[in-house]
């Protein structure tokens, strides 16, 4: 199971309310692009591509040796083999372009655990990686707090229902369905499918045998489920292996108000009990 840590926390920024042409104009001036906007500038083309590529390099200095310090300051001397050089050089390319300061703890996170546990970290996910903004990995982190992992596999699922056989036919309704809120809207899951972190398939389980136990991890505790009905099953969606790689580097918390509702709705349709 992920050990649960701190989580990831935007940092917070007073952004001061200002005129559309002063934010236009100063945000040129940071990256170097405001040679037509500001009248007193009378310096060459080439000059003015020099002096923005110079700008460029120094943010990217300034990041990756950021990222390399929070790496360095994460480790406790554990034992470490020289990471793979293609997998390095990609790593540092990308770092370079993370800005914000709580997703250059992730990416010090990430180097680290490639650091002390090689290959677990694919380029692939890098690459996914760098494409999040920090909104949707703070959504990705709620995303993680409601999964839970059923049976022996350990892949992470979000259980969207429970179905069970009605005890009253209605209508020739068989089967009832318990839907399971997670307070997320389902334009969250969309973007984080389109992202490659959920899988886009609602699965659903085999029926469960109800003479025997299903265990059920939800937030680091193991639960013994015995159905009360055969024919009773999950539907679910299950975070994708890119989404596994990510979630086993992504900060999270407990999420005690889910798992006290998750519970509730269960023992309606199991027996349960913990170890």
């Amino acid at each position: 199971m992920t050990s649960i840590q701190q989580p990831i926390k935007a940092t917070p920024v007073k952004r001061s309310l200002t005129k559309s042409k002063n934010r236009t104009q100063s945000l040129a001036q940071h990256f170097g692009y405001d040679s037509l906007i500001n009248p007193n500038n009378d310096l060459s083309l080439a000059k003015r591509l020099f002096n923005s590529q110079q700008l460029q390099y120094q943010r990217e200095q300034h990041n990756i040796e950021k990222i390399f310090k929070l790496t360095y300051d994460e480790c406790k001397n554990e034992t470490t083999t020289e990471p793979d050089p293609d997998w390095l050089v990609r790593f540092i390319e990308m770092a370079k372009q993370v800005h914000s300061p709580s997703m250059q703890k992730l990416w010090a996170r990430t180097l680290k655990k490639e650091l002390t546990r090689p290959g677990t970290t694919s380029l692939k996910t890098l690459t996914i990686l760098i494409t999040m903004t920090q909104r949707e990995t703070l959504l990705f982190q709620r995303i993680i707090s409601v999964c839970c992992q059923i049976g022996k596999n350990n892949d992470k699922k979000i259980i969207t229902s429970i179905k069970a056989p009605a005890k009253f036919i209605h209508f020739g309704a068989k089967i009832r369905h318990y839907p399971i809120e997670y307070n997320l809207p389902y334009s969250s899951i969309i973007i984080l499918m389109d992202l490659g972190l959920i899988l886009k398939t609602e699965f659903e389980s085999s029926a469960m045998n109800h003479t025997a136990s299903l265990q059920l991890y939800l937030q680091d505790i193991r639960y013994n489920l015995s159905c009360y009905n055969k024919n009773t099953s999950f539907t679910y969606y299950r975070i994708s292996p890119i989404g596994q790689e990510l979630a086993s580097l992504i900060e999270y918390k407990q999420n005690p108000e889910y798992q006290t509702y998750l519970l509730e709705v269960l023992a309606q349709l199991f027996s349960i009990t913990t170890e």
